[in-house]
């Protein structure tokens, strides 16, 4: 059976006006041609979208599913379509902020040294929206922490590659007061924090007692999806932040600030994993990229 996508769109435009004279005018089509379109679909699909019993729009069951996964379809095909016309590969990826900012520069440099006529598109945005759009195939690669693993509730359809796993450290002032202290983990956790990240999914990843004592503690003080604004911070002198060792260490304003390890005791490291569809063929690019950035980490 091949499904028409032209009446796919329609019925999608239908389905989320819940109107048909008002997907008709958004498409630009008559009622009878729209009408038309969607019987077709219906004969293609051997299935009714649409409950003829009411008075207003209500999809079936089977619609409902046909739109969730009619997206999915369009959005692949928009890409395909863009590829095809641009001449040249495209590998879109979401990330963590702290990672492009972390562990991407140098390997993408790398990738584009080796493969200068392939696009790249780098964008970050929450985990939850990040994993939709993966799943609707508009993205081929997800960079998050590790620790967001564990909450996946369908984490068999992911492909799950950990490709970095770096120590954290703590930076601060070369003045900063708790340096007169014996910097336990218990006073430091007591001391103003900027942290990066640090967002609901990775906190539901840490232990319940363990979370509980930030909670008492009010830590972060600031939370700052920056790595290079909490390093600043740091090196103004009132705050404490928590940034991977590598990454400090090739920051020029690092060079006049102290670094301890691991402070906390949560035993939290930087570790990044690359996630990909399980369903989905690999693709030697998408995995010369990965192999790019496990690269970099690696050397730090």
């Amino acid at each position: 059976m091949d499904l028409n996508l032209t009446r796919l769109r329609r019925f999608l435009s239908v389905y989320h006006n819940k109107s048909f004279t008002r997907a008709a005018d958004e498409l630009g089509v008559t009622h009878s041609a729209l009408t038309k379109s969607l019987q077709q679909l219906e004969q293609e699909l051997g299935i009714e979208v649409f409950d003829r019993t009411t008075r207003v729009v209500s999809p079936t069951e089977a619609g409902h599913r046909l739109a969730l996964r009619g997206a999915e379809l369009l959005a692949f095909a928009g890409q395909v379509s863009e590829d095809i016309s641009s001449g040249a590969r495209h590998i879109r990826m979401i990330a963590g902020p702290a990672v492009i900012e972390a562990s991407l520069a140098s390997a993408l440099a790398m990738f584009h040294k080796a493969h200068p006529d392939v696009r790249v598109t780098a964008e970050t945005m929450p985990p939850d929206l990040a994993f939709a759009r993966l799943r609707r195939r508009e993205v081929e690669l997800l960079l998050y922490h590790s620790n967001l693993i564990g909450t996946l509730p369908d984490r068999q359809s992911f492909r799950i590659t950990q490709i970095i796993d770096e120590p954290y450290v703590a930076v601060l002032h070369a003045d900063h007061p708790v340096l007169q202290t014996d910097c336990s983990p218990e006073t430091l956790l007591q001391q103003q924090w900027a942290i990066p990240g640090y967002d609901p999914l990775y906190r539901s990843a840490i232990p319940v007692e363990m979370e509980e004592r930030y909670r008492r503690a009010s830590f972060p003080h600031y939370r700052i999806l920056s790595l290079s604004t909490c390093l600043s911070l740091a090196a103004e002198g009132s705050l404490i932040t928590l940034l991977p060792e590598p990454y400090v260490r090739a920051q020029p304003a690092a060079r006049d600030l102290v670094i301890l390890p691991m402070p906390l005791a949560d035993g939290a490291r930087y570790s990044i994993s690359a996630i990909g569809l399980a369903n989905v063929p690999q693709d030697p690019l998408v995995n010369a990229l990965i192999g790019m950035i496990s690269t970099q980490g690696r050397q730090g």
